[in-house]
């Protein structure tokens, strides 16, 4: 072997192929965070938040009536189907409630008191606190005035909804915090 072999260009090694990008953040995690937190660690949510996040595609599949009725009827925004699947488990097991923003102040009143954090809290609404005409972020920001250290907060969907539940102060700056890691918000309801 010569010096002129020495600097021949030694071929190449074959490259390995990156793994397609999915587009999809690892939301489990941050997910199920949010679902201890807001469901006081309910045993039967987590699984089905493990779930969602596990499979969205075999989530959306079989639960795609509730996509649908949202406007969603495909399966491409693998976030979004895990956002929304953990607003429709923490519904359906009564720690959130989503309320339209024109919502009447005694359909508001009725699905608050029965939301399983306001029993777990032991929290109360006096009607008279409330005024008629006004509308969920002012009565929010009344309960915050009554309820010291708990405050009405919402989920985001990108909707005129208000998917909301009572959250401490101490955990909310958590809950928003772990929102934000994946793109998403909580916010209190009242401001």
């Amino acid at each position: 072997m010569g010096i002129s072999d020495w600097f021949k260009k030694k071929p190449s090694l074959p490259q390995k192929e990156a793994a397609p990008e999915t587009g999809c953040k690892p939301w489990g995690p941050s997910l199920m965070k949010i679902a201890r937190l807001i469901s006081y660690g309910d045993e039967a949510v987590l699984q089905e938040v493990s779930a969602c996040t596990a499979d969205p595609c075999a989530w959306f599949a079989a639960h795609q009536d509730r996509y649908e009725e949202r406007g969603i009827l495909s399966d491409e925004d693998l976030e979004l189907i895990q956002w929304l699947g953990l607003v429709d488990i923490l519904e359906e097991h009564g720690y959130t409630c989503e309320r339209d923003w024109k919502d009447e102040k005694e359909d508001f009143i009725f699905f608050v008191q029965n939301l399983k954090g306001f029993q777990e809290q032991s929290l109360t609404i006096d009607p008279a606190w409330l005024d008629g005409e006004d509308g969920i972020p002012a009565w929010c920001n009344i309960l915050a005035e009554k309820w010291h250290g708990v405050r009405m907060a919402a989920i985001g969907i990108d909707s005129d909804s208000y998917v909301l539940f009572p959250v401490s102060e101490a955990h909310f700056s958590t809950l928003q915090a772990l929102a934000l890691e994946i793109g998403q918000h909580i916010d209190l309801a009242g401001e």
